[in-house]
């Protein structure tokens, strides 16, 4: 091993609070307008077996471990145990590079909500290093050839690399996302600009391929047949032909997953109906609801006593389970929650049916 490294003394800091007791090692810079503050570090190691893992380097020495490697705390005590793992690779030595392959990073929310956020807010910035970015994804790839990054830019997330300068970027939660409007706002207008509009109106239902499908979906598609819904499987398009798709949309209703972030290409004002189980509900995309002023209608299951766990399961893993279980929707619901949302706007005041079939 190249480097002496402790994993049970390593120091975890923030890349501020490295800077602070060792202000020779770099220095911040801001981009106030989008709210974010990047750090330029002197001279570090950016492992990434599997996560990215930031070290800054001492001589023969690595006694720091950067937090900003990951944007969940309950994820951060995998770090130092990665970090003496991908010591065993061979290390590449690069100029200067900015790494973007946080926990998730090649999944499409992720990568939509907390990575490529910042890569495109550093581009505009003038930054003209390497970016470090995940191996294997096709939305990492296409997202970055549609905004036009050159792909000799690119270093993969497989390597490990000594960087002279590494700019470090701000620890970001997509559930934070909601509370930065103008960065939300920046990244809805690349990704328009690059993938284009399409014009008029449209209702998509967004289909699931993997788990937490709908198990009932002959039952729910005679319901959206008869509110002019259209069936997508983004997975079957381009990422550009999903983007570009979602911009006509008025109305669209998924299953909560990683497809939700398309939300974000609706137009404003329109509805988004997010379809959840019993046992998983997380809102993942309120910076588009809030930047946009979508009419959000979450729609979950009924709670199945019969589904409950066993006593002697944890009730953490009962709950996890719940995030890879298929969802049952109820058609009757499905079709009130949509006669709700997509009914012309009515003066405030309570409406007496003339009859039980007539529609509100």
């Amino acid at each position: 091993m190249p480097f002496a490294f402790d994993p049970n003394a390593c120091l975890a800091l923030f890349a501020h609070e490295y800077l602070c007791g060792h202000r020779d090692r770099g220095r911040p810079f801001s981009l106030k307008r989008l709210g974010l503050t990047f750090h330029r570090l002197k001279d570090c190691l950016c492992l990434g077996f599997p996560w990215q893992v930031l070290l800054p380097v001492h001589g023969d020495t690595l006694p720091y471990l950067l937090r900003d490697s990951c944007p969940y705390l309950a994820n951060e005590h995998k770090l130092p145990g990665l970090a003496a793992a991908g010591l065993n690779a061979r290390v590449t030595g690069v100029d200067e590079a900015a790494p973007f392959f946080p926990p998730g990073a090649d999944n499409l929310w992720h990568w939509m909500t907390e990575s490529l956020p910042q890569l495109l807010a550093l581009e505009e910035a003038g930054y003209d290093g390497l970016y470090i970015v995940p191996e294997g994804s096709r939305v990492v790839d296409e997202s970055l050839a549609l905004l036009g990054i050159d792909p000799g830019r690119l270093l993969r997330s497989g390597g490990a690399y000594r960087v002279r300068r590494l700019v470090v970027p701000p620890r970001l939660s997509g559930f934070s996302l909601a509370e930065n409007m103008p960065l939300t706002a920046f990244l809805r207008q690349r990704l328009l600009e690059a993938a284009g509009t399409v014009p008029g109106g449209g209702r998509w239902y967004v289909r699931r391929v993997g788990t937490r499908r709908i198990a009932n979906e002959e039952d729910l598609l005679p319901v959206l047949d008869d509110f002019g819904f259209t069936a997508m499987v983004p997975e079957e398009l381009p990422l550009k032909e999903q983007l570009r798709a979602m911009t006509g949309a008025d109305c669209s209703l998924m299953a909560h997953g990683a497809n939700c972030s398309l939300v974000l290409m609706q137009r404003p004002g329109s509805v988004f109906v997010e379809l959840f189980g019993n046992r998983y509900v997380s809102y993942n995309n309120m910076h588009a609801v809030r930047l946009l002023r979508l009419r959000y209608h979450a729609l979950a299951e009924d709670l199945d006593p019969s589904s409950c766990a066993d006593p002697a399961q944890p009730v953490g893993a009962y709950l996890a389970a719940g995030s890879r279980a298929d969802i049952t929707v109820d058609p009757l619901h499905a079709r009130i929650v949509l006669e709700t949302a997509l009914a012309p706007a009515r003066k405030a005041g309570y409406h007496q049916p003339r009859n039980t079939a007539e529609t509100v």
